[in-house]
């Protein structure tokens, strides 16, 4: 059988996505393996850091989403003098972001440790690593810009490549920085933190100088002109898409609380349920960046049937492999979750959960592939009213009723989990149907 021309061209944009999804998780798990060395201290201060730091990215990632749309759309139209333009507006935003995040972060630290739970010896030990971590997260910000910049042109990638590159330097950076090599002396903990944020300015350095070898996206002294309409509308189209990802944040916070007390062997199937599925969640998002690069480009190029097929093909493949990733996951969970622990409660309530979740992963594929979709058709508020309807009617508040309050546990988080997808695959597919889906960008 013949595999359609646009399937293969959403697979292999897709493709090294979830590659680069991957890699950059690994920085994260390397940093964890490092500082487990270092004591209980150590790996709790990461904790209460990662609390803020991964709502940040969260805000980074949607800055980056609405600079992928509007570049997408112009390049697609072979608007080279607008595509410079809205990434410069784009890296703009975003370093404009992480400054306001980086001087609370300092600013407050003391505050927003107490925020998070963090007593006087976890303070301590964690203050330096906080501020480090958040006080430079406009390199963060940047480099997440700077990648948006590569996959809104179809490639994906050179910042697969350079991911790669970035996880070596991290890695070698870790080690010495931390533990010391020779007459080098270690730093401990705030080794780690100025090692992550050394290899996301190489990151950042790597994608800039590739950025300047391709004329459509190279960026000259004429460029860097602030256009106010331009910026209005760029930040009028994040603003909502910002508002989606801290409500999804937030809710999580809320219904991870009620997780918390239901029990340590409901709290650790959770977590480890939620490592495990993160495998089949980071296919999907690899799939909405093909959908929102492609579908963008199309609608750039005034292709609309294109841009339909686009998202066909997005979903389709996204929730096969979804779904067989998370059967094999589920088939398997006996096996993989001795990795874990060997408490057969927790085994056994795997087992279960990773079931239900299977039967959700059509569900998923269709909120991950069809938020970018619609905002790559120009709709970002539509996906929020979604997503906050989602965590905070449907899952957050079935959490609390059905686990919490009539005691059914975290089959029955994880069926309110499946349900707040199953909601918003139906809206979407409602949105489609009945309402005009592409939408000019100013």
């Amino acid at each position: 059988m013949q595999i359609p021309k646009k399937a293969k061209k959403v697979f292999n944009i897709a493709m090294p996505a979830i590659g680069e999804s991957y890699l950059q998780s690994l920085l994260g798990v390397v940093d964890s393996f490092f500082i487990a060395q270092l004591g209980l201290l150590a790996i709790n201060a990461v904790g209460v850091t990662n609390i803020y730091s991964m709502t940040y990215i969260g805000v980074f990632t949607a800055l980056s989403a609405t600079l992928a749309v509007f570049l997408s759309r112009a390049f697609g139209a072979k608007n080279e003098a607008r595509s410079k333009s809205v990434i410069f507006h784009g890296l703009l935003i975003s370093a404009i972001a992480g400054l306001i995040f980086s001087g609370v972060s300092v600013g407050f630290s003391d505050t927003l440790l107490d925020w998070a739970g963090a007593d006087e010896a976890l303070k301590s030990t964690a203050i330096i690593y906080f501020q480090v971590i958040l006080g430079l997260t406009p390199f963060v910000a940047l480099f997440t810009a700077q990648s948006a910049t590569f996959r809104a042109i179809g490639d994906t990638r050179t910042p697969l490549r350079v991911g790669i590159e970035m996880n070596a330097v991290h890695v070698i950076l870790d080690y010495i920085l931390i533990f010391g090599v020779g007459p080098i002396e270690g730093w401990g903990l705030t080794g780690a933190a100025i090692a992550m944020i050394l290899a996301r300015v190489y990151g950042f350095l790597r994608l800039w100088l590739k950025s300047q070898s391709i004329p459509a996206i190279a960026l000259s002294k004429d460029d860097f002109k602030f256009v106010g309409s331009l910026a209005g509308s760029m930040g009028k189209f994040a603003l909502p898409a910002t508002l989606e990802r801290l409500s999804m944040r937030l809710g999580q916070v809320v219904y991870f609380g009620l997780i918390v007390r239901m029990g340590i062997e409901v709290y650790a199937t959770h977590n480890i349920a939620g490592t495990l599925t993160t495998f089949a969640y980071t296919i999907g998002g690899g799939f909405a960046i093909a959908a929102s690069t492609l579908i963008g480009q199309a609608i750039g190029e005034n292709n609309l049937e294109d841009a339909k097929e686009y998202r066909k093909w997005s979903y389709i493949q996204s929730a096969v492999s979804m779904t067989l990733i998370t059967a094999i996951l589920a088939a398997c969970s006996p096996w993989i979750g001795m990795l874990f622990t060997t408490d057969q409660t927790v085994l056994h309530l795997l087992l279960i959960v990773l079931l239900i979740d299977m039967f959700s992963q059509p569900f998923l594929a269709s909120v991950l592939v069809d938020t970018s979709a619609v905002q790559a058709s120009g709709n970002s508020t539509f996906p929020m009213i979604v997503t906050i309807i989602g965590i905070w009617v449907i899952r957050t508040l079935g959490v609390y009723i059905f686990a919490w309050k009539l005691g059914y546990g975290l089959p029955a988080v994880w069926v309110s989990i499946a349900a707040d997808n199953a909601l918003p695959a139906g809206l979407f597919i409602w949105y489609r149907k009945n309402r005009q889906v592409i939408r000019e960008l100013a």
